[in-house]
């Protein structure tokens, strides 16, 4: 049976690909670069306008919930009116690129969310999948619980890398009585350098220890900002 995602409407997460959609692609990157240089690296030498293309067909899923199967015969068609030469074989990239491009919109809408309710629920508690799946450092930040506007919070709101399944859970003061939470220490940053292609130039970039290059960043927090 083909996966349908998501079952039920994400309005805050569809808002955030309508608003991403309404802004030029030199806009969106500019808001990119100054979270995180890496983040325009993902394309694949895709041009702006399938970008773009690809972007509608990911909203679709979103509102109308369009299968991935869908996507992929999507992506087949968009890639060859853009004469795109990349290898989706077995549509491994296509898979990709909609598993991320879904869980950054949720994240940019979990966000929203969260804006909403900070005054009542004012703490974020870092939550893993709990299986053996899970990268160690994301296992490391399982029950990390900080205020929302802490700044360890721009740069690791999940989803932290390529099919990251890590989310975050709002939660109250009662609920950390409730549950016998303690607020933590912010986790040390770590970065590391890693090689990325920006450009089709190979680069080194700077991350925090347990993040791929272009995820150290929170879509959510980003797609509030005005363009400058």
């Amino acid at each position: 049976m083909p996966e349908q995602f998501p079952g039920i409407r994400f309005e805050e997460a569809i808002a955030f690909l309508r608003q991403r959609l309404a802004l030029t692609d030199d806009e969106w990157q500019a808001l990119l670069r100054e979270a995180d240089q890496a983040a325009r690296a993902r394309a694949a030498g895709m041009s702006s306008a399938m970008n773009r293309d690809i972007l509608e067909e990911v909203l679709k899923a979103l509102e109308e919930g369009s299968t991935l199967r869908d996507f992929q015969e999507a992506f087949d068609r968009i890639a060859a009116a853009h004469g795109w030469p990349g290898d989706n074989v077995g549509g491994w990239r296509a898979e990709l690129i909609f598993r991320t491009q879904i869980a950054q919109a949720q994240a940019a809408g979990r966000w929203r969310q969260i804006q909403r309710l900070k005054s009542a629920r004012p703490w974020l508690r870092y939550v893993t999948a709990g299986d053996h799946r899970v990268r160690p450092a994301h296992a490391a930040w399982h029950n990390v619980i900080l205020r929302h506007d802490d700044a360890w919070w721009d740069t690791h709101f999940p989803p932290n890398g390529f099919n990251c399944r890590c989310h975050v859970q709002s939660l109250s003061d009662r609920d950390l009585r409730r549950y016998g939470l303690t607020p933590s220490d912010a986790p040390p940053l770590n970065p590391v350098i890693k090689l990325v292609k920006i450009d089709g130039v190979l680069t080194h970039v700077e991350v925090p220890a347990g993040i791929d290059p272009g995820f150290a960043l929170n879509f959510g927090a980003i797609g509030l900002r005005p363009v400058r």
